[in-house]
Formats: C-alpha cells, sequence, structure tokens
C-alpha cells in the first residue's frame, strides 16, 4: 500500500491538473499502468521479503520460485555445488537450483521511503517504479529521469506534475501526452513542442489556448477544459479509470 508521502504527492498532482484531488492511489493502479511496462509482486525464495520484479525482457522467464531478494546476496554468494571427476553437462544441469537463483533488485546513491520498487538510483518517495533515476514523488513509473510528481509516466524525462505522459521532456502540469517537449498545462496531445495551455492537438509547435490545434483564446479554452476535467473527474471517482487516453482519442467511442 502506498506510504503517506506518496498519497499527498498523487493528491497535489491531481488537484493541480484535474481541479480537484483524487484520493486513494493504490485504487488507481490499473488505469495508471495501463500503458506503462510495470513490475510485480513475488515472493523472495530466501526470505519473507516480497520482490517488485519487472515485467519486460529476461524478467519474464524467471521461476517464481528462483527469485531472490538483494538483500540476500551474502547467503546466496556462498552457496556452491560440488563437481565430481566423472560430472557430465546433464548431471551438473541436475544440481544447479542449488544455486540458479536470480537477484532481481538493483539500487544506488541515495534513496529514501522507496517501497515495492527495481532498479533505481537517487530518489525520494517512490512506489512501484522500474528503472527510474534521480527523482521524487513518483509511483507507477518506467524508464523516467530527473522528474517530480509524477504517475503512470514512461520513458521521460524532466517532467514535474504529469499523469501519464510517456516519451516526453520537459513537460509539465500535463495529462495523456507522448512523444512532446517543452510544454505545459496540456491534456491529449501528441508530438507538439513549445505548446501551453491546449486540448486535443496533434503534431503541432507554438501553440496557446489552442483545441485541436487552432487558437480559441484564453476564454474557450478554459470553459472547454472544466467541461473536460469535469468529466473526467466524474468518471475516476466512480469507476477509477477513464475510457479515454491519447492512444484512443482520435477513434473515441467510433
Amino acid at each position: 500500500m502506498a506510504g503517506k508521502e506518496i498519497e499527498k504527492a498523487f493528491e497535489d498532482t491531481t488537484k493541480i491538473i484535474f481541479g480537484k484531488a483524487l484520493t486513494g492511489l493504490d485504487k488507481y493502479e490499473e488505469w495508471l499502468t495501463t500503458r506503462v511496462t510495470k513490475g510485480k509482486l513475488r515472493g523472495s525464495s530466501t526470505s519473507k521479503k516480497k520482490v517488485y520484479v519487472p515485467t519486460y525482457g529476461m524478467f519474464r522467464f524467471i521461476p517464481d520460485d528462483r527469485v531472490a531478494d538483494l538483500g540476500s546476496f551474502m547467503q546466496l554468494s556462498g552457496l556452491k555445488i560440488e563437481i565430481g571427476e566423472n560430472e557430465t553437462l546433464a548431471s551438473i544441469s541436475k544440481k544447479m537450483p542449488a544455486i540458479g537463483t536470480f537477484i532481481t533488485e538493483f539500487e544506488d546513491g541515495t534513496n529514501l521511503n522507496v517501497e515495492s520498487s527495481s532498479i533505481y538510483k537517487n530518489l525520494v518517495n517512490a512506489y512501484k517504479i522500474v528503472d527510474c533515476f534521480y527523482s521524487k514523488n513518483l509511483a507507477y513509473t518506467f524508464f523516467s529521469d530527473k522528474c517530480d510528481h509524477i504517475f503512470g509516466v514512461s520513458k521521460s524525462i524532466r517532467c514535474n506534475f504529469c499523469v501519464n505522459v510517456h516519451d516526453s521532456r520537459d513537460v509539465v502540469r500535463s495529462f495523456e501526452v507522448d512523444f512532446s517537449k517543452n510544454c505545459a498545462d496540456v491534456m491529449f496531445c501528441h508530438n507538439v513542442d513549445n505548446v501551453h495551455s491546449s486540448l486535443f492537438c496533434f503534431n503541432a509547435k507554438n501553440l496557446r489556448y489552442a483545441i485541436a490545434n487552432t487558437v480559441v483564446g484564453k476564454e474557450t479554452y478554459e470553459k472547454a477544459r472544466k467541461m473536460l476535467c469535469d468529466y473526467m473527474l466524474g468518471q475516476l471517482e466512480k469507476t477509477h479509470k477513464l475510457d479515454l487516453d491519447i492512444y484512443n482519442i482520435g477513434c473515441w467511442k467510433k
């Protein structure tokens, strides 16, 4: 369960984005990890500790009874099998289960209040993340660096107060964004650069107060954003998920 620090960060972030805080981070896990490479909590074979094992690459092929936590390294390093003079590869392979255990955790630097996470460096207040570095106040995030207050984010750099942002850099106070950079206060945008306070923009540059790539002015933008946020909050508070995202918005309910 998420700790109070990361819960507070989630509430602060969603209040900035939606105008009202969402509470109970764990209830939103399925939604926040829909487009994010995540991990799975598995029991360590050498202790009672739970290990957050990534679900990509070679991690997918490690049997449940072969997973070990980082604290078991010294114990495991002392294990060995005896090799007799007449051993064959077949006979040796039958002995391998005695030492064939995989430590899937990695941590480096200074870390504070990091829970149920794997492969990280210099994090503060992190929960269920994989491959994240030099960041704070983050959950359900994959392969991101130098970020603060991010949730459901993947492969992004220097993003702050964002939810469901992917493959982006230098994006702040934004929701459902991918392949974008140098943006603030945007929602449902793809491949945009230097776009601010805008909705539903695709493959565009240098816009402010725009909807669907058309500049509409501050008043119209704010009215449309409030209507959108009211709709999304209604769903999120009731079902803890949303039926549209940046990847299906172009064919939503078509």
